[in-house]
């Protein structure tokens, strides 16, 4: 809806004067467990093409879906997992470490998309069901850029920074790939866990620290 564009676009220009403001500074936002659904497995699940969008987030095109699904593992299930959208080559159901141990499921830390590895789960929507040998995973805390942000904080693709959070549970996490692409926006992800332990909430900001050192060719 227009409106909701004009705001948007205004919260993206509050956000780009801080970062050019302090470089170093980023926003977080705080990853609940969600599912990544494949065209044949969302048209198996629902009975249709496509997800149907409940609210747009803050990489650009994606979206939460308003569809959900049940998830089944050894232990128990989970209902009303938000399918997040547009639909991706492969399924991902991506997970708390708390999630896998209610569930049962044995889901790796692995960052999105790599899923050689990942956990079996059964999926189940209001038509239909489908069981993934490999598709669950614990989603490996990253930061998302654009190149004109790695170019800014002195990091490429893959590199790995520290990051500090204020507040009465603040402290230092270590280990967050950066992760660039043209289309993506400046953001720090952290799943429900991690988010809690160190008292971090969505639309937070914090710090960038230890950016690896480049050597002159």
């Amino acid at each position: 809806m227009p409106g909701t564009l004009l705001i948007d676009e205004i919260v993206e220009r509050v956000l780009q004067r801080i970062a050019e403001a302090d470089p170093a500074q980023t926003i977080v936002g705080i990853s609940n467990r969600h599912v990544h659904l494949d065209d044949a497995d969302f048209h198996t699940l629902f009975g249709y093409a496509k997800p149907t969008v409940k609210k747009y987030v803050r990489q650009r095109g994606e979206f939460a879906a308003e569809e959900t699904v049940t998830l089944h593992g050894p232990r128990g299930h989970m209902d009303r997992v938000r399918v997040m959208g547009p639909n991706r080559p492969a399924t991902q159901v991506e997970l708390s470490r708390t999630d896998c141990f209610a569930l049962g499921v044995a889901a790796p830390m692995a960052q999105s998309g790599n899923l050689a590895e990942a956990g079996p789960i059964e999926i189940e929507g209001p038509v239909g069901r489908v069981v993934k040998a490999h598709a669950a995973i614990v989603a490996g805390r990253h930061i998302h850029m654009g190149p004109d942000d790695a170019a800014r904080l002195g990091v490429k693709d893959q590199d790995r920074v520290s990051v500090v959070f204020g507040g009465e549970r603040g402290g230092r996490l270590d280990q967050f790939l950066v992760r660039v692409k043209e289309s993506f926006l400046l953001e720090l992800h952290l799943d429900t866990d991690e988010g809690n332990a160190i008292g971090a909430r969505t639309g937070d900001y914090v710090t960038i620290c230890d950016v690896p050192r480049r050597t002159s060719p």
